[in-house]
């Protein structure tokens, strides 16, 4: 009776150890501002037309970290103050970091390659504009889990608006989406995350 005791206690002992260890490790680890995927979210390659009508692979990219936002040149608010929120994300981080913002333009019928390419200059180097026909942007839409749809708006000068998803995804290099921010996200903590994932790609 008393080494059964013996062995119950010196099993809660070791039990409490490996908890404690591992609530030090929790602790000390960090903690995403984007809502994670783990593992990352496999997507597939694409190709869409880039600012001067050629063909640009995503595969091309991704031995660097991606900014993925579908929007279009004709948003009256959420896309620029999302662009806004990435140039300013970007600006805190070193000018070598290989870090691409890429706006795929959900609205290929109005933005063309060289509309897109005036829009996301005005960003800054990093931002990346495609275009292309809208069956080819779908599909890379519906990897992502993203949308867009016109809404009519009679009596306006722009006609129609295009309802779309407003999140940006982080693509790390290799692995896929591991982050998403939405619409209204704070620059410090999409920055404060590819810091972090820019240290721990390089140890």
């Amino acid at each position: 009776m008393v080494r059964s005791r013996f062995w119950l206690a010196l099993i809660l002992l070791i039990a409490v150890i490996f908890l404690t260890i591992g609530c030090q490790a929790l602790a000390t680890g960090y903690e995403f501002h984007g809502t994670q995927f783990d593992p990352p979210l496999a997507v597939p390659d694409f190709e869409l037309m880039d600012a001067n009508g050629q063909p640009f692979r995503f595969s091309e990219t991704q031995s660097q970290f991606n900014l993925i936002y579908f929007g279009y040149t004709f948003c009256p608010d959420v896309c620029p103050l999302t662009m806004f929120d990435l140039k300013e994300t970007l600006e805190g981080l070193p000018d070598e970091a290989p870090i691409n913002v890429i706006f795929i333009s959900v609205d290929p019928d109005r933005d063309t390659p060289e509309l897109v390419e005036r829009y996301v200059s005005s960003f800054g180097p990093e931002f990346i504009g495609l275009t292309d026909d809208y069956a080819k942007i779908e599909e890379v839409m519906l990897a992502y889990g993203a949308y867009a749809e016109k809404e009519e708006t009679p009596g306006s000068a722009a006609e129609y608006l295009v309802n779309h998803t407003a999140r940006v995804y982080l693509m790390t290099p290799e692995d896929g989406i591991l982050l998403t921010y939405p619409f209204g996200f704070e620059p410090e903590d999409l920055r404060s995350d590819l810091v972090y994932l820019l240290e721990t790609n390089d140890s």
